[in-house]
């Protein structure tokens, strides 16, 4: 039985909408809906290795009327995976039936305005991290020019309310993994960013390759230019993940 196989079994038919959880969200979104639990060490397909935040297991379940996978736990670059490894998640998400996926991260503060626990949905995104999932054997020229689903940006603003906090902006993804010096804060913010962290623009990529629609949130975990850690990292990600649980829930008929 292939993974995607095993995916739709467990979850009894085709995966409608997929997630990818970042640092500290596992939690609140996972214990969102009702679901059972798959460990990636049953799913080879997947790459994983043990980091803070990250669980490590494939979510099955109905959530907003949807049967869903939510991916808790993501490979990185910057701990040796290639990009093909990186997107793994993104391909057996959509072998396993979804034609849309949620992508999430907790995000550093480039935007002055915006605080730590602030969500913002991505509107656009900088590749910064110097390779593409779509090298090799996978070249193809794909249309990125809204590589964010307008429709699915437009539901999550009309559902947003003020206790979700809810910014607009884009992300700048980097390989990792020290955070940015106060030079590169700035040089981040002059190119137009107004969030930055370590993955989802590369999940972006192979999602729109594949022809995915693409809605995707940052937690904001430090003021821009603040100094932080991966602990403070996950600590503000676990407490201000309910809100976009809840934010979710109401797109999710949507989606």
């Amino acid at each position: 039985m292939s993974d995607a196989e095993l995916i739709r079994d467990t979850a009894h038919g085709p995966i409608d909408v997929a997630f990818v959880l970042g640092s500290g969200l596992a939690a609140a979104i996972g214990d969102a809906f009702e679901r059972t639990s798959v460990p990636y060490d049953r799913l080879p397909s997947l790459a994983f290795s043990p980091l803070p935040g990250h669980r490590g297991e494939a979510l099955m379940g109905t959530w907003g009327g949807k049967r869903v996978l939510a991916l808790s736990g993501r490979a990185h670059l910057y701990q040796g995976f290639t990009p093909e490894q990186v997107t793994a998640g993104v391909q057996l998400a959509h072998a396993a039936g979804a034609r849309a996926i949620v992508l999430t991260n907790a995000a550093g503060a480039l935007n002055p305005k915006y605080d730590p626990g602030d969500l913002m949905l991505i509107d656009d995104h900088i590749n910064l991290t110097g390779t593409n999932p779509l090298l090799g054997e996978r070249a193809s020229f794909v249309d990125m020019l809204d590589a964010y689903s307008p429709r699915l940006r437009a539901a999550a603003r009309k559902h947003a309310k003020k206790r979700h906090r809810l910014r607009e902006g884009v992300y700048v993804g980097l390989l990792g993994p020290n955070y940015e010096t106060a030079a590169e804060t700035h040089y981040l913010r002059t190119i137009g960013g107004d969030a930055v962290g370590m993955s989802t623009v590369l999940e972006t990529i192979a999602a729109r390759s594949l022809g995915m629609e693409v809605l995707a949130f940052s937690l904001i975990t430090n003021a821009a230019g603040a100094q932080t850690s991966h602990e403070e990292v996950t600590g503000v990600a676990n407490e201000s993940a309910p809100r976009l649980a809840d934010l979710i829930e109401k797109i999710l008929p949507e989606i």
